[in-house]
């Protein structure tokens, strides 16, 4: 793509994002075409915006997800910090275009030196700028974010306290059961999402900030949402995490 339809194709996005607004998909001439060109409209969206940078999603790591996608590797996309909510926080309805759908994720926290300083349960909350993302060609997911719009994170724990390759989660809406899942359901498992993010973060030629997330992909699939709902995920040793979506 020129960098004048790089430059149009964020600014679009932007705009939707900023006006919580969604569409059927990209206009012709400023869907990507490439994984390249998608994440050139991912970095320039975030470029303008001037969004500070709090967490670093994963998403494509399941077989499942892989075929869908046409894609046979994990996918990425970044989250601002005022995206980032702390366990028991009301997540305000002005703040997503439409109900969100949930995944439960592993999160790492870098530290300092750039090793992983911490761990925690996540809920990742994605709400795309495309009414149905069954319709949207890869790339052009990648370029809207990679459909990553907020997260929840619960309370950090010392790495070395949870076997993280064999984290079991439910999710909960209103106390009722809606989701279970497993680290064992990421393709590469928590640390290989981990190190995938770290990857390609270098190879856009960006520094991971100390106290940057990385959520490592859904353990849970796609579960849906109602406004005005209690959701909890427990994650067994790893501690709880817990949000309302405002109605």
């Amino acid at each position: 793509m020129e960098a004048s339809d790089v430059e149009d194709a964020a600014m679009f996005l932007l705009h939707l994002r900023l006006h919580r607004d969604r569409v059927v998909g990209l206009p012709h001439e400023l869907a990507p075409k490439t994984l390249d060109d998608a994440y050139d409209i991912q970095d320039a969206t975030h470029r303008f915006a001037g969004w500070p940078i709090g967490m670093l999603k994963v998403g494509c790591t399941s077989v499942v997800a892989q075929e869908a996608l046409a894609i046979p590797h994990p996918i990425g996309g970044r989250l601002p910090i005022d995206a980032i909510f702390e366990t028991g926080a009301t997540v305000p309805r002005s703040f997503l275009a439409a109900t969100p759908r949930l995944e439960c994720e592993i999160a790492f926290r870098i530290g300092h030196a750039g090793e992983i300083d911490a761990i925690a349960p996540a809920i990742e909350l994605v709400d795309p700028r495309f009414h149905d993302t069954s319709r949207v060609a890869g790339p052009s997911l990648i370029a809207d974010n990679s459909a990553a719009c907020a997260a929840v994170i619960g309370p950090a724990v010392p790495i070395d306290t949870v076997d993280v390759a064999r984290v079991e989660m439910q999710l909960f809406g209103d106390e009722d059961g809606i989701a279970a899942g497993t680290a064992a359901a990421l393709v590469d498992g928590p640390v290989g999402s981990l190190e995938w993010a770290l990857a390609h973060e270098a190879t856009r030629g960006r520094h991971v900030s100390p106290g940057t997330w990385v959520i490592t992909g859904t353990c849970t699939g796609l579960t849906p949402t109602e406004w005005g709902t209690d959701y909890c995920a427990d994650f067994g040793r790893l501690g709880m995490v817990e949000f309302t979506l405002g109605s």
